[in-house]
């Protein structure tokens, strides 16, 4: 392949090596319409590849958003109701999904099979560029939003999106970040939440979503990323049967700049709980244009400075606002990804007589810092830290070719070289020279202190916001009804009729037939081997996994607590937060966190629990990272933090525990599926009870009666504090493993930091909870639950088959009862290898209705298994779930873990071999256990009070967050 070669359709117009990433960057444009291609060629089995329309919103309907979702119900090619589901099933995917931004959507997918990755290609292509969306109303029905007319004659809104919306406005922090890019970007798209304001969706109109596909979804408004080891003939190939049929349009999709105005306010309500006290909850959030989206350095040292300034507790800026007085926590947030980047301050939890205080106090912090200088070591271990994370290429939690292709388009997007935001050795050479000058003091001043366009949103707490909310809506629906002509509610009810029963419907043979399969030949029956070694280093556990690792080991010190108390569990959990925060015997808190950014790549210490033969393991985990050439560093700092972190200061105790209470809440409203299941599954599991006691329920009750109390529990506590501390690190609790070239000599100097130390009781005294129905109350419009029980109560082991079970359930059943019909955002089945299993349903209208719902999936199972019905779609979908992508961090995690669970390579075999083989027999012998446990009637339920109560009387108890 040259420059100016022409092959299928696209011409190629530039190669540059990319160094950064070991990769060439080609370019290229599809001559017959203009389509754009960025191709990153590197030696990377994973294979990717991403379409991106920019979608430029006109108002708060969330109509892309919308689309996103719907586009993935069906096409022309592949008419089946759910193809997104499909592949789900029965693709060997890495990654599948879609995402809408602020001014673009984005359709991804990536898989290290090579006809899968062509197949995945082809029906992302057909769907967003030929939607059966267009001419079946019912998607959008379906996907946005609908009226249903209840058995009282009263309407009331359903709708994907809508829940998924309405759960996102319970949020203040989403709510937040929306209202103050409404001020900050005032005239320009950025203004409107492409995502959908639930007071808008309603709003929308069929046409209105036909118009905006027929607008934006065309070649011409296209740009495609290619990322990996792909094979471009006939990657080429499969673009260009889609792209050939289309002429070029002129399309515009120019977003117009923001006009700088001065200083814009706005006071709004926010929710929170009926029992929560007001006082002293308000927030306050700061915005300031910062940097136009071919600054890249720009952009870059902006996070560097917000990092050095009010990175943690004891950093200037952080410092002086805590220690004022006027707020519990202040930092920065970095709104970026678009044509014009900005920069927001966040200080939360401030009396409302103080909220101008505490605002003067941020602009004279600034000022400060800008006229005495920014410490140049905490910039120079930012920036350490951040090149350590690009040289690792980790992908943030996804793949890096996904994380590539989103990347690129915070340049590309708006026309300017995709260069610009993929590469970063010349900026960081710039960055690292301006260190001697006043360049980033400059920078801050230019963005805060001289800005001629900024914003300030001032969030006031409601305790009857919610209430307010549903009145509002009941009041538009009483309006549309009084407005609706008996004629029209009859239609609407005859609309409502016609999805359900289309929703109802199953997908004929001869649909399903188009979608493209892959068949159980495509799959490996084995396992990827995890290169590891267990032996003893001087009388010590070892571990040791063998990685190709860029120059970096992994460390992991692995301290056995399972001997501890609830009240340990607790302490030994909040001793993972106040690390690295506190100062130690020798060290300041300041300069300890810039030794660690400076030296190293991450420590991280945290709690991790491992089921053995049926019985709880629990450890104080410290996890390192370090280049290979920082390894003498882990020793000392790990020493420091471990064994002399200093628990004298109260006060910066204490703002620790208020922080970490805040966000501990606001966590378990962001994330109410994943608390709701934990919870439950500790009725009956002893591992998931531990886990209550060290992140869940239990612990934040814990830190809200430690907060409540703390100026006099803090001397006892400060002990316990030492005592816990002193308990945990020594020799006999430790289990050393590292990730990378073999060292044991570094890991025997690591260990012989630690005192010997004695025996430790092998059983942990921690029991399952008992059966019982909880709600957990918080501020929302939606709901959560998690409907679980321990399998290994009724089986022996979690056979193979029970991955195929997952995905059957999952995108079978639970999607089409719960999603689909229910209008939830998400409902799943959840299988783990120690027994805990169960239903989870996410931003959910009606959790009580799931409860009901969920109860059928015995009999789905064995209505499939008498069915006779083929299983190689869900048996070809679960292994390709199993296949994890082993970046060297991923592996380090899933080796330790594999460790500590006594599996081995021969269990893992079994495993998937079992579920290759999974038969009816399986679906009928899993339909047996997945009853028992759901008799047990254990659930928990996360949501507003309206939501749980719908329970009645149902629930044992409420917890109130």
């Amino acid at each position: 392949m040259q420059i100016n070669d022409i092959i299928h359709g696209f011409k190629f117009t530039s190669q540059r090596p990319l160094p950064e990433l070991s990769a060439t960057l080609w370019e290229a444009t599809y001559i017959k319409n203009g389509a754009r291609l960025l191709f990153i060629e590197r030696e990377e089995s994973n294979k990717t590849f991403a379409i991106t329309f920019k979608t430029i919103p006109e108002d708060d309907t969330g109509v892309f958003h919308i689309l996103e979702h719907s586009v993935l119900c069906g096409s022309e090619k592949y008419p089946v109701k759910e193809p997104f589901v499909e592949l789900l099933k029965g693709s060997l995917k890495t990654f599948l999904n879609a995402f809408t931004f602020p001014d673009k959507t984005m359709y991804p997918v990536s898989s290290r099979n090579d006809k899968d990755f062509l197949n995945l290609i082809d029906v992302y292509m057909d769907a967003t560029l030929h939607p059966l969306a267009l001419t079946r109303p019912e998607i959008f029905m379906q996907e946005g939003w609908h009226y249903e007319v209840g058995e009282d004659g009263e309407l009331s809104y359903k709708g994907v999106v809508f829940n998924e919306m309405k759960g996102a406005y319970s949020s203040a922090d989403e709510m937040e970040m929306e209202l103050i890019s409404s001020l900050l970007y005032s005239g320009t798209p950025y203004a409107r939440d492409s995502g959908g304001n639930p007071e808008h969706i309603t709003d929308l109109t069929y046409e209105q979503f036909v118009a905006a596909h027929t607008r934006y979804y065309h070649p011409s408004n296209a740009k495609i990323v290619l990322d990996g080891a792909v094979d471009i003939d006939k990657t080429l190939a499969t673009l260009d049967s889609f792209l050939c049929e289309y002429d070029a349009l002129e399309i515009n999709t120019d977003i117009p700049r923001v006009v700088h105005n001065g200083h814009t306010e706005r006071t709004v309500k926010y929710e929170i709980g009926e029992g929560d006290d007001p006082a002293g909850k308000c927030r306050i959030c700061l915005g300031f244009m910062s940097v136009d989206h071919t600054e890249r350095k720009e952009l870059t040292a902006l996070s560097l400075i917000t990092d050095a300034i009010a990175g943690t507790n004891d950093a200037p800026f952080k410092k002086r606002m805590l220690a004022s007085g006027l707020c519990e926590d202040a930092s920065f947030i970095s709104y970026d990804g678009v044509q014009e980047n900005a920069l927001m301050i966040e200080i939360k939890n401030v009396r409302e007589e103080d909220i101008k205080k505490a605002e003067e106090l941020a602009f004279e912090t600034i000022a400060d810092i800008v006229r005495t200088g920014i410490d140049r070591e905490a910039l120079v271990a930012a920036f350490n830290s951040m090149e350590f994370r690009e040289r690792e290429q980790d992908g943030a939690g996804m793949p890096t070719g996904i994380s590539y292709a989103i990347t690129a388009m915070d340049a590309w997007l708006y026309g300017a070289d995709p260069m610009i935001s993929l590469s970063f050795e010349s900026e960081f050479q710039y960055l690292r020279a301006a260190l001697d000058t006043d360049y980033y003091e400059k920078l801050l001043e230019r963005v805060i202190l001289n800005s001629t366009h900024s914003a300030a949103l001032y969030m006031i707490p409601d305790t009857t916001l919610g209430e307010e909310r549903r009145a509002k809506e009941a009041a538009k629906l009483a309006a549309a009804k009084a407005a609706m002509s008996s004629e029209e509610m009859a239609r609407i009810k005859c609309q409502h009729e016609n999805l359900v029963a289309w929703q109802s419907e199953d997908d004929s043979d001869e649909a399903l037939a188009t979608l493209p399969r892959l068949t159980v030949e495509d799959i490996c029956d084995r396992p990827e081997p995890i290169p590891n070694e267990i032996y003893t280093l001087s009388g010590i556990p070892a571990l040791y996994t063998s990685a190709a690792t860029r120059g970096i080991t992994y460390t992991n010190l692995l301290f056995d607590i399972t001997d501890f108390t609830a009240d340990e569990l607790f302490l030994a959990s909040l001793l993972t937060e106040l690390f690295k925060n506190l100062a130690t015997d020798s060290t300041d808190a300041v300069a300890l966190q810039t030794k660690i950014k400076t030296n190293l790549g991450a420590f991280n210490t945290s709690i991790l629990v491992a089921a053995r033969d049926g019985q709880p393991r629990v450890y104080m985990q410290v996890s390192v990272s370090a280049l290979d050439s920082n390894l003498s560093s882990v020793k000392p700092i790990a020493e420091d933090v471990l064994l002399h972190t200093a628990f004298d200061d109260k006060d910066a105790i204490g703002k620790i525990v208020k922080q970490l209470r805040t966000s501990t809440a606001d966590s378990i409203a962001a994330s109410g599926h994943g608390v709701a299941f934990a919870r439950c599954a500790s009725y009956t599991s002893a591992e998931a009870a531990v886990l209550e006691y060290t992140d869940g329920i239990e612990f934040y009750l814990n830190l809200k009666a430690l907060e409540r109390d703390f100026g006099n529990k803090y001397e006892s506590f400060a002990k316990s504090l030492d005592a816990v501390r002193a308990k945990i690190f020594t020799r006999s609790r430790l289990t050393a493993c590292h990730t990378g070239n073999r060292r044991d000599e570094y890991v025997e100097q690591l260990a012989a930091v630690f005192p010997e130390g004695s025996a430790i009781v092998e059983s942990s005294p921690i029991k399952p909870f008992g059966a019982r129905r909880e709600g957990v109350l918080i501020p929302a419009a939606v709901s959560y639950l998690g409907y679980a029980a321990n399998a290994l109560r009724y089986v022996d082991r979690m056979h193979g088959s029970f991955g195929v079970i997952r995905t059957l359930l999952s995108y079978g059943y639970l999607w089409g009862e719960i999603r689909v019909q229910g209008g939830a955002y998400g409902a799943g089945f959840i299988k783990r290898q120690n027994g805990n299993a169960g239903i989870y349903t996410y931003r959910d209208p009606d959790a009580k209705r799931s409860v009901e719902k969920a109860k059928g999936c015995p009999e789905y199972l064995r209505a499939i298994a008498a069915s006779g019905e083929d299983l190689t779609t869900y048996i070809i979908g679960a292994v390709g779930d199993s296949d994890t992508l082993l970046s060297p961090r991923v592996l380090t995690a899933l080796s330790v873990s594999t460790y500590l669970r006594g599996e081995t390579y021969e269990d893992r075999l079994t495993a998937r071999r079992e579920m290759i083989a999974t038969s009816s027999k399986d679906l009928l012998a899993a339909a047996d256990v997945i009853e028992k446990m759901l008799a047990e009637n254990c659930y928990t339920v996360v949501g507003g009070k309206d939501k749980l109560t719908a329970f009645g009387d149902a629930l044992d108890a409420i917890i109130e967050i």
